[in-house]
């Protein structure tokens, strides 16, 4: 067994495996649909942030735009590099305050990767980094997990699986107090036929609207639009997961 690792560090190897049911599609349409709307339907330069293993890079890149991603983890960043358009800048930074490349029309965040930024002020200054990424009139899309997923659909449980070349057990708790989940997820990752043993330890933070509306405008932006999960339904109190579309402003 190794010793806990950081966020990925072991997940990178099997992420793509794990996330197969993902709607990368439908949320890289979504994006797509958002981008065209802003920007007269030109290519955009796009900013992905927390961007994995590039799933949605390479799917905005098929789409017509210019694409950087930006993820803290060199794990994943290895496999974006493979999985996306020959020459893709990847950047290795760690937000919540990063200093981000900028001059960007647009950023991205998906796949719930804002609830990481659990601390007291890393929301506000994870937007801050991002907004001084963006041009003027710039939009920022991301994704969180709601309250009910957190409290009640991750909460405090456990589960796994055995998937051939690999197996996990996850173990959730969840504490009111700071909002947060903590998921140990313990890894088995077979190597020539051996099985090995891999720990890390996340955490995600739910966020209420005020907070979040009220951390978009320190920010300079202002709030376009919150569905449900990449649709074309307001976000409800069952929602597992919205989508934010932010507007920098336009004389920032």
């Amino acid at each position: 067994m190794t010793g806990q690792l950081k966020p990925y560090e072991a997940l990178a190897a099997v992420y793509d495996a794990w996330t197969a049911e993902n709607k990368y599609g439908a949320w890289a349409d979504f994006i797509h649909e958002q981008l065209r709307s802003a920007f007269g339907g030109e290519p955009a330069r796009v900013l992905d942030v927390c961007c994995g293993t590039g799933a949605l890079t390479r799917r905005l890149q098929e789409r017509g735009h210019r694409v950087t991603g930006v993820d803290a983890s060199e794990q994943m960043l290895e496999q974006a590099r493979a999985n996306t358009a020959e020459g893709t800048e990847f950047i290795s930074a760690v937000l919540p305050d990063a200093e981000l490349p900028r001059g960007f029309h647009a950023a991205i965040c998906t796949f719930d990767s804002a609830n990481y930024m659990s601390g007291p002020d890393d929301l506000s200054l994870f937007l801050t980094s991002v907004g001084k990424a963006l041009e003027p009139s710039g939009v920022f899309l991301f994704d969180l997990n709601t309250r009910h997923k957190l409290e009640t659909v991750f909460g405090s449980s456990h589960y796994g699986d055995d998937c051939g070349d690999y197996a996990y057990v996850w173990r959730n708790r969840y504490d009111p107090g700071t909002r947060c989940v903590d998921f140990l997820i313990t890894l088995f990752l077979r190597h020539q036929g051996v099985f090995t043993r891999h720990e890390e330890r996340h955490r995600q933070r739910w966020f209420s609207h005020e907070e979040i509306r009220a951390a978009a405008a320190r920010a300079g932006f202002e709030v376009s639009l919150v569905v449900d999960d990449y649709g074309d339904v307001p976000a409800h109190e069952e929602s597992l997961r919205e989508t934010w579309v932010l507007v920098k402003s336009g004389t920032s």
